[in-house]
């Protein structure tokens, strides 16, 4: 039996390996338009769900107050060098595809200071300081950056999309997940 090699593809410095960015999803100029981010549909703290390909345009105002600096320092998400203590956050649930998947989970928000989290959970409502999380990744930038966070995904499994204001902040951001195989 013989076994076809896998051809070599060369990385180069300043390349990603991933899908094309997408596009902005919501630009400065639209920042007056959305002043709360309607209701939370639930279950628990959950907004409403995000799927891949799809992009979803929110505000953190009227959102959950659920997580915080302590939260995100203690589930290796983040350094507490960032303050996470006041404001409302957004969650969308998310469930990664069969198959083994990389995400993308992209986030322009040009109207405020916030911060994007992706928790792998499957505890049915939001996590709390005390619950085991599997997974947790988020990135924080300073100011109005675009943040993108990467995980992987051996199978189905949820996920919880958080956005996260700096200090007090609140404002108006688009979300964008990106899939494929890996």
């Amino acid at each position: 039996m013989t076994f076809k090699a896998k051809e070599k593809t060369l990385i180069l410095p300043g390349k990603t390996s991933g899908p094309p960015p997408p596009a902005e999803g919501i630009t400065r100029r639209q920042c007056g338009d959305l002043s709360d981010g309607g209701p939370i549909a639930g279950p628990g703290c959950i907004t409403a769900e995000i799927e891949c390909g799809q992009t979803i345009i929110g505000h953190t105002r009227g959102g959950v107050e659920k997580f915080n600096t302590r939260f995100w320092e203690k589930h290796f998400c983040t350094p507490a060098t960032t303050n996470h203590n006041g404001g409302d956050e957004r969650v969308y649930y998310m469930q990664s595809p069969e198959g083994r998947k990389r995400l993308w989970v992209t986030m322009d928000s040009p109207c405020a200071d916030l911060d994007l989290a992706v928790i792998k959970y499957s505890g049915g409502d939001c996590p709390h300081i005390d619950d085991s999380i599997q997974d947790c990744e988020m990135w924080p930038k300073p100011g109005h950056k675009r943040e993108v966070v990467d995980v992987t995904s051996t199978g189905v499994a949820d996920w919880l999309v958080v956005v996260e204001g700096k200090d007090e902040e609140e404002g108006a951001f688009a979300i964008t997940v990106q899939c494929v195989d890996w």
